[in-house]
């Protein structure tokens, strides 16, 4: 009667045991939210460099001047285009603000927050 109780205890642990394993359901791996850069409307926010930077219909010196944005603008920056002309090649940026258009990226410097866009341009005396 003394091996009873064990052999009791022993499929009582077993019993639980098996049921915390048949209960425990597989595990789900996190699928991560798309890659920002990929889903965001845009690259960044842009804060203009140079006193009066014209804003041209196309990228590269052949762009009709669409107007003028000011040292200091805090422009959203849609895209950015690698352009040759003729021996000269250079990164043109897309941007969005008073005008759509163009802008070489000398004179834009692009920040991936508006809150970074907003201190630089505070920090430079603009905006």
């Amino acid at each position: 009667m003394g091996r009873r109780p064990l052999i009791a205890a022993r499929i009582a642990a077993l019993s639980l045991m098996a049921g915390f394993l048949l209960s425990c359901s597989p595990r789900t791996v996190p699928v991560p939210p798309a890659t920002p850069v990929l889903a965001r409307s845009v690259i960044g926010y842009g804060v203009v460099t140079v006193s009066y930077a014209r804003v041209l219909t196309e990228p590269g010196p052949e762009g009709i001047v669409l107007g003028y944005v000011r040292a200091g603008t805090i422009l959203r920056a849609l895209e950015r285009r690698l352009v040759q002309n003729g021996e000269t090649v250079g990164y043109w940026i897309l941007i969005d603000g008073e005008y759509k258009g163009w802008l070489p990226q000398e004179e834009l410097a692009v920040y991936n927050s508006e809150e970074r866009a907003e201190t630089a341009a505070e920090n430079r005396g603009g905006g």
